[in-house]
């Protein structure tokens, strides 16, 4: 096996008996479940995993651009393993670029999320204080009343 960082080697079209080796195999089993993960979450179902509305807003966000990633991700391996040769997205160099963009947004998504989580969240118990506050009350008038409205009466 060649050194797997050197510039011959990443941009080299892969032979036929080298599409399906073993790093290969991993590449392709990690993007596909990140992709499957992905999905889920951005789609909401995994809400029971972010009960917090914060938490599950930002990760919402993080999985928008990891469903992208991942994606591009299963069409760089997708072009290689038909051995298409089409605009050199067949070269290895794509694939570590695919793997070079997850880590950054796993950098990104950890800094966001020691950034801006506590603003975030010290915003939402504002807004969720506020609208309790703007709650009915049992006799059905509004804590804070707003101004009354005219009452428009039908002529005869």
């Amino acid at each position: 096996m060649d050194n797997p960082f050197s510039w011959e080697y990443l941009t080299t079209r892969p032979g036929e008996n080298e599409v399906f080796g073993p790093f290969a195999v991993l590449y392709l089993i990690f993007f596909a479940i990140g992709f499957l993960v992905t999905i889920i979450v951005y789609n909401g179902a995994a809400r029971k995993f972010f009960p917090n509305p914060v938490l599950h807003k930002m990760a919402r966000r993080w999985a928008a651009y990891g469903v992208a990633i991942f994606g591009a991700g299963l069409f760089f391996f997708g072009v290689r393993a038909l051995q298409i040769s089409l605009l050199t997205l067949e070269m290895r160099i794509w694939m570590w670029l695919a793997i070079l963009a997850v880590f950054a947004l796993a950098s990104y998504a950890i800094y966001g999320l020691q950034k801006n989580y506590g603003p975030a969240m010290k915003e939402f118990e504002e807004q969720k204080l506020k609208k309790q506050y703007l709650k009915t009350t049992s006799a059905g008038t509004a804590v804070f009343p707003s101004a009354a409205k005219p009452v428009k009466r039908k002529r005869r």
